[in-house]
């Protein structure tokens, strides 16, 4: 490290090179980190001067790299920038700020009265919900996630919620308009609503029916829909019959807000868990957190309905 002090004017010159290569522009550069424009060009100058090489055309409509200066930007951006997500995660290994990461389905059906009640109990802690369309790995961004994995999964900081479990799922008023779903035949005949998720692989209809030994029974598809909160939005709403996950349904099929017509069921080998990053120690504030959670999906699912 004795070069590099050597070579650089500053140890800020690094970011300040960062910020005026990615922006072609020595004021724009000034503007985000908050200084003036002859201190970007000074400190660029004695980069060049130090280093004995041009980094920078300079230009009436800004600058541009030379050949030396997009080597070294090659090298620059991506260091920082790792630098930057491991100090963000050392910042916040006790911070009282957590980020979980869950679909739209399970933030609205249950993670977000949940997580209000928690944060009535605890105000010391501020909880983000983001929602995403697809799985993604908890890390720099994201302290936590709700993710489908194998059933008994052997994975450093993962806390199991609830098995997958699927069944009928449809509304009071869907069969008072439709008639009964008394057994599986019947569905042929019914409004069927599909999920059509584009970034998690889901069981659909006809893999349920398959896992019954049903292989020739053919379902409209009334409704197919991109989110699994728009199937139980229309599900609510009364358009037609959907499968329904342990998880995210079987608290409305519970309360009697949504039916089960048919005692069918398929346990799949997979269940839902709280995920977390797998290298690092949880503070025991999002511990909390964590069994909070657990405890309100425990108390949500465990029902005679759907067990």
């Amino acid at each position: 490290m004795s070069d590099l002090r050597k070579l650089l004017p500053s140890p800020n010159a690094l970011i300040v090179f960062e910020a005026a290569a990615r922006l072609s522009s020595f004021n724009l550069a000034a503007k985000e980190l908050g200084i003036t424009q002859p201190s970007i060009s000074q400190t660029i100058k004695a980069m060049e001067d130090r280093l004995g090489v041009q980094l920078f055309e300079r230009g009436n409509r800004g600058v541009q790299l030379t050949s030396a200066g997009a080597e070294l930007m090659s090298d620059v951006e991506p260091a920082l920038k790792k630098i930057e997500a491991r100090l963000n995660s050392l910042s916040r290994r006790n911070s009282h700020t957590l980020t979980i990461a869950a679909s739209t389905s399970v933030s609205s059906q249950w993670l977000l009265p949940l997580t209000a009640s928690f944060q009535r109990k605890h105000p010391e802690m501020n909880v983000r919900l983001m929602t995403t369309d697809r799985n993604i790995e908890p890390g720099d961004e994201v302290d936590l996630t709700i993710q489908r994995g194998p059933l008994n999964w052997d994975r450093a900081n993962c806390w199991h919620l609830a098995d997958e479990v699927l069944f009928v799922i449809c509304s009071h008023a869907y069969l008072e308009r439709k008639g009964p779903i008394s057994e599986i035949p019947d569905l042929a005949h019914h409004d069927i609503i599909h999920n059509a998720e584009p970034y998690r692989n889901r069981m659909n209809w006809q893999q349920w029916l398959e896992a019954q030994g049903i292989h020739d029974l053919r379902l409209p598809q009334t409704l197919v829909l991109d989110d699994y909160q728009l199937v139980i939005q229309a599900c609510l709403a009364g358009e037609g019959a959907a499968l329904g996950w342990s998880l995210t349904t079987g608290p409305l099929v519970n309360q009697g807000i949504l039916v089960q017509p048919l005692d069918n069921k398929v346990h799949t080998k997979h269940a839902f868990y709280i995920v977390g990053p797998r290298s690092t120690q949880i503070s025991s504030l999002k511990r909390k957190y964590i069994d909070w959670i657990k405890a309100g999906v425990i108390k949500a699912v465990r029902q005679d309905h759907v067990p």
